[in-house]
């Protein structure tokens, strides 16, 4: 049985056993991860861990007498042992739920839809592991580069049940090659090559095409003025900014209690640049439609469109709260699987077009700094380089930003790649990770720095 069939099993056994042991008046909502992944740990392009990781669990909400209670189970594969453990689970819980207060906008499972699945994806030969990740490699040997990063590759699966009879499975092979290449003058350049379908000429041309860079970075770095610069910002560097439509952003509950830095937006006061469109878009197979309640979100839902607020993030609780519709979304009301259109510009002119000013690479440490005018701030990182008359001259000494949205991807959009690349959730901490963007390049026409 393949690892895929395997989880699919496990967690078909398990909602049986659960919602088998419930009571009347009690309702419950099932949500499943698992996964089958091998990781590969390198530095110095060589290999320092190299190992696998099969883990299956639920996590649970349980409702009875207007109380809710949340809990997990780890599911070990053995189908008795396992289905005594969800029967003891929800004992415990309905223990539990009784000495808590109600909730006045619980929102009960009502879902009874259920939904398939699969993405298949070609990943490199786990026999054949080290020689097509690290091999590669060698090409940036010349330019005394210390080749560092984790690769994960595999199935990882998601399952979504209530008593209420929905029933939602997904699964996708996916990898993901999160890797640096770092100079002793402590510049590096930074980037991921992730997808479901492993191409070794793709990445072996990825790695060769990032020498001309680490050959600039050694050079003396250049200390930039505060002010305004033209900038062109990499996908890798556009998509550090996605999160922040999640975060005070598109959520119904977030405009609704004023916390929005979207509410102008949302209200018609200000607009965003023609060349901007967001989508929440599950066509991407990076992440499942449905969420915690087994209630599935449209395959694609226009955001943002030419620069115009499109729709909101909403969730079953918001709905009920402020009589709003409900679109699948889960509690927290953020935006999943975010793909950002493309535009007209060859990337490959990004230089050319810039002209004089900076090539943004990466960003890192954003926050809010004024989220009633979505005010960024955040510093540059990376192999961010000094560009005149189309030609990198030095690295720079980092930079921060501090920038509304609305007149980066306002009046100050100039341009948006053509080409757009997917940016995949790498974080492993407890499992991996799933999720990622479709992001392109953008050319800005003044971005303001600060510090």
């Amino acid at each position: 049985m393949s690892a895929k069939m395997d989880m699919e099993a496990r967690f078909g056994r398990a909602c049986d056993a659960l919602f088998g042991a419930l009571k009347g008046g009690e309702a419950l909502a099932v949500d499943f991860g698992g996964e089958d992944s091998t990781f590969l740990r390198f530095n110095h392009g060589k290999v320092r861990q190299l190992g696998s990781v099969e883990r299956a669990d639920l996590t649970l909400r349980f409702y009875a007498g207007g109380r809710t209670l949340g809990s997990g189970v780890n599911l070990s594969g053995d189908a008795d042992a396992d289905a005594k453990a969800c029967v003891a689970l929800v004992a415990r819980l309905r223990d539990q739920a009784a000495l808590l207060p109600e909730d006045p906008y619980q929102t009960l499972p009502a879902a009874s839809g259920s939904s398939r699945e699969e993405f298949s994806g070609r990943m490199p030969d786990p026999s054949r592991l080290v020689e097509e990740v690290l091999e590669p490699g060698d090409v940036l040997d010349s330019a005394d580069a210390d080749f560092v990063g984790l690769h994960s590759q595999g199935p990882v699966c998601r399952g979504a049940a209530a008593s209420s009879g929905a029933r939602h499975w997904f699964a996708t092979e996916i990898f993901a090659t999160d890797w640096s290449a770092c100079l002793p003058n402590g510049k590096a350049v930074k980037s991921c090559y992730a997808g479901r379908e492993w191409d070794g000429a793709e990445w072996r041309r990825q790695l060769a095409a990032e020498l001309p860079r680490l050959e600039a970075l050694k050079r003396p770095e250049r200390v930039l003025p505060p002010g305004a610069y033209r900038v062109w910002l990499s996908p890798d560097a556009v998509d550090a900014f996605v999160p922040f439509f999640s975060r005070m952003g598109l959520s119904e509950r977030a405009y609704r209690e004023g916390s929005s830095a979207w509410s102008a937006l949302r209200d018609g006061r200000k607009t965003l640049s023609p060349k901007f469109s967001l989508a929440q878009d599950f066509a991407l197979g990076a992440e499942p439609r449905f969420n915690e309640l087994g209630e599935l979100a449209p395959e694609r839902l226009p955001l943002i469109e030419g620069g115009a607020f499109a729709n909101a993030i909403v969730s079953s609780r918001s709905a009920k709260q402020y009589g709003a519709v409900p679109n699948g979304a889960p509690d927290w009301e953020g935006v999943r699987s975010p793909s950002v259109a493309s535009g007209d510009f060859d990337d490959g002119k990004a230089l050319e077009a810039l002209g004089t000013g900076l090539y943004v690479s990466n960003v890192h440490y954003l926050n809010w700094s004024d989220f009633d005018s979505a005010r960024v701030t955040g510093m540059t990182r990376f192999a961010c380089v000094w560009v005149e008359d189309g030609r990198i001259v030095s690295p720079i000494k980092d930079l921060r930003f501090d920038e509304s949205l609305y007149r980066l991807w306002g009046d100050k959009l100039e341009a948006v790649g053509c080409r757009r690349s997917f940016i995949a959730e790498t974080g492993s901490y407890v499992n991996r990770d799933l999720g990622g963007s479709l992001v392109p390049g953008m050319l800005i026409d003044g971005m303001t720095f600060t510090l």
